[in-house]
């Protein structure tokens, strides 16, 4: 997954802070639509920096789509899954299974700030890269 971003400082010989767009899912036509809460959010990263890009530079920023992509369906899916299984495995009137659900919910949240936040310690966060440093 290629984004393009600006270079806001430079961390160190090899690493570079970069200002990112945030892309959403829709088409990006705004003025129509007004479902997103903040369109135009920047998220600040870390890029590695091997083509030497300098601040202000506008950049291309590169990272593993595969792992994006597992990551984001961890985030939205396993919460919904683990309801869902929750809800229809639990015995009992609706008021119990809505409540299992509800809890099997909340534990699929857990669970995801558990790995980020692994991930977060072990350094095995996403990895971006600086690929291209734009005229």
């Amino acid at each position: 997954m290629e984004q393009r971003a600006q270079v806001i400082r430079i961390v160190s010989e090899t690493v570079a802070r970069v200002a990112v767009k945030r892309k959403s899912a829709c088409s990006g036509d705004c003025h129509t639509c007004h479902g997103c809460p903040h369109p135009d959010e920047i998220v600040m990263v870390d890029a590695d920096n091997f083509v030497g890009a300098r601040k202000g530079d506008e950049v291309i920023v590169s990272s593993d789509t595969n792992r994006v992509l597992k990551l984001a369906a961890m985030l939205y899916l396993m919460p919904l899954v683990l309801f869902f299984l929750g809800y229809f495995l639990m015995p009992g009137g609706e008021n119990t299974r809505m409540a299992a659900g509800g809890i099997a919910f909340v534990a699929g949240i857990l669970v995801c700030m558990y790995v980020s936040r692994s991930m977060k310690k072990n350094n095995k966060e996403m990895r971006f890269n600086i690929v291209e440093v734009l005229e």
